[in-house]
C-alpha cells in the first residue's frame, strides 16, 4: 500500500503524540479508527478504503514507535499480519524493496474502548473550515505559546453572523489573539471554552483536507468533518470544565 496513505491515517488519530494507543478494525480493505485522548476530551474517528490487510482488530498500543518504522520505509509498504494458531493476531510486518520489519501488536483488553457520543439534533453554530481559517489559528497559538484554551462565541457583526474566536487564556491580564470566521447560526452562541492544543492538532492533521466543517453546541460540544482524497476523520471536541 501506498506510504503515504499510511501515515495520513496514523497523523489523523495519532495527532502529534496526544493518542498513542488504538484499535485497528479493517472490513473489506476499509480501515477504522476510533479513539479517545488520555484526557478524555476528544473523541474522534479515521476512516480510509484501500487498505491492503485482511479483515482484522488489531492493537497498536505504542503508535510513536510504529511511526517511525514506517518513516524509514519507501513509498510502497506490503503488510502482513501473523496470526496465532488460534486465529489472534501477533505481529504485524511491513516490507518495502529494503527492509523487513515486525511490530509486535497488543492485547485488545488493554487499550481503552472508546464512548459513542450522543450528538445533539441539531447544532446551533456551522461553518467551513478554509486553509485561511487553520492558517489564523495554529498561528496565533504559535504566537502565544503555552496557553490552555480558546473561547468561542457567536452573534452579529455588521450585520453578518460570525464565530469570534479568542485565543488566550482566561485571565484578564493575560495575552490574547482574536479573529472572525464566517458562520450560519440563527440564535447565535454564548462564550465557550475548548482545549487549544488540541483543537491546534486536530487542525495540524487536517491541512489538506479537501474539505471541513465545524458544527458547535451550545451543550458544549464541537464536531470536526475533514475529507483528504479517500480518507474522512470526525472529531468531538467537548467544551473545557469552568470549575
Amino acid at each position: 500500500m501506498n506510504k503515504n496513505i499510511l501515515t495520513s491515517v496514523i497523523d489523523k488519530y495519532y495527532l502529534n503524540g496526544i493518542v498513542e494507543s488504538v484499535k485497528w478494525n479493517i472490513k473489506d480493505k476499509v480501515i477504522t479508527v476510533d479513539f479517545i485522548t488520555p484526557f478524555k476530551n476528544l473523541v474522534g474517528k479515521v476512516t480510509s478504503p484501500n487498505f491492503d490487510l485482511e479483515d482484522s482488530e488489531i492493537g497498536i498500543y505504542n503508535t510513536s514507535q510504529f511511526y517511525k518504522l514506517i518513516k524509514i520505509m519507501n513509498d510502497t509498504i506490503i503488510l502482513n499480519l501473523n496470526k496465532s494458531d488460534r486465529g489472534t493476531p501477533l505481529e504485524l510486518t511491513l516490507a518495502d524493496n529494503q527492509y523487513d520489519l515486525n511490530y509486535y501488536l497488543s492485547d485488545l483488553n488493554l487499550i481503552e474502548t472508546v464512548p459513542t457520543i450522543n450528538e445533539p439534533i441539531n447544532y446551533d453554530v456551522t461553518l467551513t473550515v478554509s486553509n485561511e481559517f487553520i492558517s489564523k489559528f495554529i498561528n496565533a497559538k504559535k504566537a502565544l505559546g503555552d496557553i490552555k484554551q480558546f473561547i468561542i462565541e457567536a452573534k452579529k457583526v455588521d450585520d453578518e453572523m460570525s464565530l469570534l474566536i479568542t485565543i488566550g487564556d482566561g485571565n484578564g491580564y493575560a495575552n490574547k489573539i482574536k479573529f472572525k470566521n464566517p458562520c450560519e447560526a440563527i440564535l447565535g452562541l454564548g462564550e465557550i471554552p475548548f482545549p487549544v492544543d488540541v483543537m491546534t492538532e486536530v487542525l495540524k492533521a487536517n491541512e489538506d483536507a479537501t474539505s471541513g466543517i465545524i458544527e458547535i453546541s451550545n451543550e458544549g460540544l464541537m464536531k470536526l468533518t475533514f475529507k483528504e482524497d479517500s480518507i474522512e476523520s470526525v472529531y468531538y471536541l467537548v467544551r473545557l470544565s469552568t470549575n
